[in-house]
């Protein structure tokens, strides 16, 4: 996402550059100013912008494209006659463009190294005062060895967040830092979610520690991180009985010592024997992510419990978060319409298999389609009746290609895919089957059935496209073949090659 966002940055400083340079050449005759002065006045602004805001690469080739822009007013003033003068003038415009941005990159320099220095710092302060509780906490545990007596707690020790035990506050701030860099840089499940339990784990104390996550479609609970045998729990929450039904119903933390304890929950806790020590709902607002299940903590405290509260919470935002991230990454790769990758996608990924494929010597075919007569339908039907047809069409690509096809709307109705480990012969069998289908199976549409037809082109990698413009140009060369011989047809390399209806 950040490489798009720098990539937009770039392009639109650029334009704006550009454009600029023009209206700086029309000013100065306009106005009869010196050269070098109508361009500095106005790219100063978009460049110093530029340095500001953007990665370093990207302010210093836009401030080279204004240096640019003032060398390129003393070839289109016509009002100019004296060049020399003209040089000195541009190169005294483009020093002070040049100067700017030096000024600019040196004091965000100084203040990135000032962070890097005060986050440096907050980090030695946070170690060096987990570091002097733990070496209090042993000499509490030796004083308590040595004497054979707990040392007496008084009123204001027991009530100080200082005097209870097993909270750990120097690793907790850790724990937030770390899950609040984490969430800021908008990782996906696959990481965040280890770091999710081994940071439960370490502030909790606790053996184990699991979480699942929420379907509510489904209603069921599926465990975020496969489980490695030696990490396995013997409880398995059950989202409609038990203590995990009650905390997915009232969103609320049990405790298994608070269970024992309150006589409304000791019923529920009667059904779930193997309750671990405590659950914990994930959730955000009123949005329920999941659960986080932990089971045999060293230190049982009272304010395990809000210790409990404060990560859940952070943890269900983090998690909520790189949700929403890949959500929005498969929006932007994939069709609205019929969920198939999009044709920027498809180009990225064709890229990616015939580099694998031309390193591996693996054989790689396309099958490009093109639905017959689609106008049809929205001029007869109208245009839900042609986009239902899409959905559909996309959904027989789907069920007749094999498991790896890449499939992808290529355009308006046409469509493709990629047989990765499939020869030419194969491709052009599957393609014949896919025609068969859609031309045996009639698509119902408020009552009324749409008979679809589509024609095909195939093309297998090597022979003889070498690249993946020429893979895509071929099949859409044999598509067009297709169509030109009559629709409703599939032809490969071979234009002999062609299967129509009954042949």
């Amino acid at each position: 996402m950040r490489n798009y966002y720098t990539a937009i940055q770039f392009w639109s400083y650029s334009l704006l550059v550009v454009c600029l340079c023009p209206l700086a050449v029309f000013l100065g005759s306009y106005m009869a100013w010196p050269l070098g002065v109508a361009p500095l006045l106005l790219l100063a602004p978009p460049t110093v912008l530029a340095a500001v805001s953007s990665p370093r690469i990207c302010y210093w080739t836009i401030t080279a494209l204004s240096v640019g822009s003032c060398f390129a007013e003393v070839f289109f003033r016509t009002d100019i006659v004296n060049g020399h003068n003209g040089y000195t003038l541009s190169m005294l415009s483009a020093a002070v463009l040049i100067g700017l941005v030096l000024l600019i990159d040196l004091y965000m320099g100084v203040l990135k190294r000032k962070l890097s220095q005060i986050h440096h710092q907050n980090d030695e302060l946070v170690r060096q005062l987990y570091q002097t509780q733990k070496e209090a906490s042993v000499n509490h545990q030796n004083s308590e060895n040595g004497d054979g007596k707990k040392p007496v707690q008084t009123a204001e020790s027991k009530d100080s967040p200082a005097g209870e035990l097993g909270v750990n506050y120097p690793l907790l701030l850790l724990t937030l830092q770390d899950i609040g860099r984490r969430i800021s840089t908008n990782q996906s499940n696959e990481s965040l979610i280890p770091t999710v339990i081994s940071t439960a784990k370490a502030s909790l104390q606790c053996e184990y520690c699991q979480v699942y996550l929420w379907d509510s479609k489904s209603r069921s609970l599926k465990n975020a991180l496969p489980a490695r045998a030696r990490d396995q729990l013997n409880y398995r929450p059950v989202p409609n009985s038990g203590v995990a039904a009650w905390v997915i119903e009232h969103r609320q933390i049990v405790m298994r010592n608070d269970a024992e304890q309150d006589y409304r929950l000791r019923r529920i806790l009667e059904e779930d024997p193997n309750m671990p020590d405590a659950i914990a709902p994930l959730t955000v607002g009123s949005d329920l992510i999941g659960l986080l299940v932990i089971d045999k903590v060293d230190i049982e405290s009272p304010t395990i419990g809000r210790l409990l509260y404060i990560l859940s919470n952070i943890y269900a935002l983090g998690i909520k978060n790189s949700q929403l991230f890949k959500r929005i990454e498969e929006m932007a790769s994939r069709d609205g319409l019929t969920g198939l990758f999009n044709h920027a996608t498809f180009q990225e990924k064709l890229q990616d298999l015939v580099k694998q494929a031309d390193a591996q010597s693996s054989q790689l075919s396309i099958i490009m389609s093109d639905i017959d007569h689609f106008k049809s339908f929205n001029d007869t039907y109208g245009h839900q009746a042609g986009d239902f047809v899409l959905k559909e069409v996309a959904r027989i690509w789907q069920t007749v290609m094999p498991e790896k096809t890449i499939l992808a709307r290529y355009g308006g109705e046409e469509f493709i895919g990629v047989l990765v480990d499939h020869e030419y012969s194969q491709a052009l069998q599957i393609a014949e089957d896919l025609r068969e289908t859609l031309e045996n199976c009639p698509i119902l549409f408020e009552g009324q059935q749409l008979q679809v037809t589509a024609s095909f082109g195939v093309t297998e990698f090597r022979h003889p496209a070498m690249t993946t413009n020429e893979l895509v140009r071929i099949a859409d060369e044999n598509l067009y073949k297709a169509k030109e011989g009559g629709r409703n047809q599939v032809i490969g390399l071979d234009p002999n090659s062609a299967r129509k209806p009954g042949i």
